[in-house]
């Protein structure tokens, strides 16, 4: 009878030992589910805004700014450029508007550059021409670029003769010259001769403007950049310093606004080249939002290779992630992978390159290219 109690008594405590053991359990499953659904949470506050449509979405601290110079000064024409601030490859372009640059009005017709630039819409026709957003608009006097440029005289270099000016009056600049600050104003505002000529002397005005600005002493060129930006209208000092100091800074280029020089009718124009503004202008904007991405695989190993083929591709409209490199370096042939919906861009990719095979790429997004280098495409052919 004692042993049947002793068993008894033995498979109650068990009993009371395994319910608490449970009953602890429960406690310890409830803690973590709760603590998955609080990171569950954090991660949709602090994540989501990284995560668009499947594809990391890094900050863009790229920037387009439509500066111009000279607008409503009395008997002189104004100049006008879009500076675009490129910090994925270091880069500051200034892309001057040649006076007989083509731009296309709201609805459809045509407006010379000189006209353009000096309109109230004159940032809305430079947002048609690239298709994204415009981030700030800045004016400056001529007073202004000559007190940033400083010194004696600017140190201009021209790789032709150039003849400005009108008939009977014009002006002929060649090879390397000096020119006088007081001077700027009336070359750059010059007017006449051919669009080529015009085009080619204001963007080595401009260009030695801003040099000349680099070189000034730090004391000076503080002094100057404090005085405008206290006087910027329509920006914040911190928005108006952050563009004179792209402008000034020693690291910028001057290019005209990508175009094709064509005569018609008797008539020189620069009509817009929508592929060079594509690759060079709107997908550096923080705004552009391509339909499509395609990502560049190095399937070789050798060096630059990947970045060459993002190079050519980059006349497409597409989103163009850094080039990474392929899982192995053996691939002898250039595949092109497609999502579901991504077939056209990915012969595009093919037409461009002259090489590859395209494949279904059932793995990747609809809307994804995945190009792997092969070596079947060589560093001379995409140069």
């Amino acid at each position: 009878m004692a042993t049947r109690n002793e068993g008894y008594r033995s498979q109650r405590l068990q009993k009371r030992r395994s319910q608490r053991l449970q009953s602890w359990q429960a406690v310890v499953l409830y803690a973590l589910a709760a603590g998955v659904a609080f990171c569950a949470v954090l991660g949709a506050v602090y994540l989501s805004p990284y995560f668009i449509h499947g594809k990391e979405v890094p900050e863009n601290p790229n920037y387009l700014a439509y500066v111009t110079v000279g607008v409503g000064e009395s008997q002189r024409q104004a100049v006008a450029g879009l500076l675009v601030h490129d910090e994925s490859t270091a880069t500051r372009t200034f892309f001057s508007v040649p006076r007989s640059y083509l731009f296309t009005a709201e609805r459809g017709e045509y407006v010379m550059g000189e006209d353009a630039i000096v309109s109230a819409d004159a940032s809305d026709y430079i947002e048609r021409l690239v298709g994204v957003p415009v981030d700030y608009v800045l004016d400056l006097s001529y007073a202004d670029l000559a007190a940033l440029a400083g010194g004696s005289g600017l140190y201009v270099r021209l790789p032709r003769p150039v003849t400005v000016g009108p008939e009977g009056s014009s002006r002929t600049f060649e090879g390397d010259f000096t020119l006088g600050r007081d001077d700027i104003a009336a070359v750059l505002s010059a007017s006449g001769g051919s669009g080529p000529d015009e085009a080619l002397l204001q963007q080595a005005v401009l260009e030695a403007a801003f040099k000349a600005a680099a070189l000034q002493s730090p004391e000076k060129r503080e002094a100057a950049l404090s005085d405008l930006t206290e006087r910027t209208e329509g920006l914040s000092p911190d928005e108006a310093r952050r563009i004179l100091e792209d402008l000034v800074g020693g690291r910028i280029g001057v290019e005209r606004l990508p175009s094709r020089g064509v005569v018609s009718q008797g008539q020189f124009a620069y009509r817009p080249d929508p592929e060079q503004i594509l690759a060079r202008i709107t997908r550096r904007s923080p705004r552009y939002d391509a339909p499509y991405t395609v990502v560049v695989e190095n399937g070789t190993g050798e060096a630059g290779i990947g970045q060459l083929v993002a190079e050519r591709l980059a006349v497409l409209d597409i989103d163009l992630p850094p080039v990474r490199n392929a899982a192995s370096f053996d691939y002898r042939e250039t595949q092109i992978l497609a999502g579901a919906d991504a077939l056209g861009v990915a012969q595009d990719v093919r037409a461009i390159l002259g090489r590859g095979v395209v494949l279904s790429g059932q793995e990747l997004a609809k809307d994804m290219v995945v190009v792997i280098v092969g070596r079947d495409l060589k560093a001379k052919d995409l140069q």
